[in-house]
């Protein structure tokens, strides 16, 4: 069908809405619902093709828009979710690090009082030792004087 077609179908149209029977005090009339709707149909039927393949595209559009909008926020969804999982994993991170350090401090702390501990252990014993052989060396001494004298 070509265009003037399509304007008859359309002023048909027209004036079953304007002869149509109206309500009072609502500003609406009463159409014939089958009517109207074959009419419809045969303007749709009348539409040139390219007009058909305009609708076909525009769905189509919609559609990849659609489609594309659900991949974006899937995306998105899936960044925020690494980048939560990141954070965590960070924390984590940052959390081990401060209790390996702790560990470390802590062992060096042990170290150091074991060390300190020892050295004064070992004083201890060099001390008492010296003292030992400090009164054996005088009763060394005493015994050869006493030799000595006896002689």
């Amino acid at each position: 069908m070509n265009r003037r077609n399509i304007i008859i179908l359309l002023d048909r149209l027209q004036e079953i809405i304007e002869v149509a029977p109206k309500i009072p005090l609502s500003g609406r009339s009463l159409v014939d619902e089958d009517e109207v709707l074959d009419l419809i149909a045969k303007i749709r039927n009348a539409l040139p093709e390219e007009m058909r393949r305009a609708e076909a595209l525009a769905a189509e559009r919609d559609r990849i828009l659609e489609d594309g909008q659900r991949r974006a926020e899937r995306i998105i969804a899936q960044a925020e979710e690494q980048a939560a999982r990141l954070l965590r994993e960070s924390e984590i991170i940052k959390l081990a690090q401060a209790e390996a350090e702790r560990i470390v401090e802590e062992a060096r702390r042990q170290a150091y009082e074991m060390e300190t501990g020892a050295k004064n252990y070992a004083k201890k014993l060099l001390e008492i030792l010296q003292k030992s052989l400090s009164e054996n060396l005088s009763v060394v001494e005493n015994g050869l004087q006493h030799l000595e004298q006896m002689e």
